[in-house]
């Protein structure tokens, strides 16, 4: 089973090769578009060749084009039960916060230099879309060896990939570069729900961690880290306070 990365420096946009064809695994910030059908063409994939599109989470970072891939494919699309309401708000959810100083810096100079509110295209989502519970296992059902995996913690509706080499694609419930620190992502809304998505990676049957931002890394490396986890607290963006509910409650995204 061949794992294809045409993503940037930024965020990995991985491509899985199976028997009943490819699967894309997210799709990168709005206006990448181009640059993803130009990293196909140096691969040699084709467009009618993508089979399924897998969503790890609802974030801007990683369904910015998904309408277009929707639009220009008939791929089957595979997200968590919470995803197409977070979808259809077009940008990221405030809950929760940053996991260190250095992650909460990075997040307000990103503000001040970028996208301030984390928006992305609003998705309608379409008929043959697969939501995933936690059972049935869809692409098993479809005769493919890969396990989806429930890692809610960077947000509800993190899911990751575990193929039967022991790759796990983790979306966002690890993370290796800056501003993370000892592999662990940038933004937490629930930090109880992040540590028992590491925990079950720990337990997992991979062997490789194949996280969207940053390089690959052992597993080993989860169960080195995981004693870090008890020192993390959330540190709240100050500027998302104005895009919140009346009363001071966060917005979901």
């Amino acid at each position: 089973m061949e794992i294809i990365n045409i993503g940037n420096r930024v965020v990995n946009n991985y491509i899985i090769s199976t028997d009943k064809g490819y699967i894309v695994v997210d799709t990168g910030y709005a206006g990448s578009y181009s640059r993803f059908l130009k990293g196909l063409k140096e691969h040699h994939i084709s467009l009618p060749e993508i089979c399924y599109i897998f969503l790890t989470h609802a974030h801007d970072d990683h369904a910015g084009f998904l309408n277009e891939l929707i639009r220009d494919t008939k791929a089957k699309v595979i997200m968590h039960k919470e995803s197409p309401a977070r979808l259809l708000q077009g940008h990221n959810s405030y809950e929760g916060g940053c996991s260190n100083r250095l992650a909460l810096f990075f997040v307000e100079i990103m503000g001040v230099l970028g996208n301030k509110r984390h928006e992305f295209p609003v998705v309608n989502i379409p008929e043959n879309t697969f939501l995933f519970d936690g059972n049935p296992q869809f692409l098993r059902e479809e005769g493919i060896g890969i396990d989806i995996i429930a890692l809610p913690g960077h947000t509800a509706d993190q899911i990751g990939l575990l193929t039967g080499d022991g790759i796990l694609l983790c979306g966002d419930a690890a993370m290796n570069g800056f501003p993370g620190i000892n592999r662990n992502i940038i933004w937490i809304e629930s930090l109880p729900d992040y540590k028992k998505s590491w925990d079950r990676m720990i337990k997992s049957k991979a062997e490789y961690i194949y996280p969207s931002h940053g390089k690959p890394f052992p597993k080993k490396d989860l169960s080195r880290f995981r004693s870090k986890l008890e020192k993390i607290r959330l540190y709240k963006v100050l500027r998302y306070e104005k895009y919140s509910c009346p009363g001071g409650s966060s917005t979901h995204l």
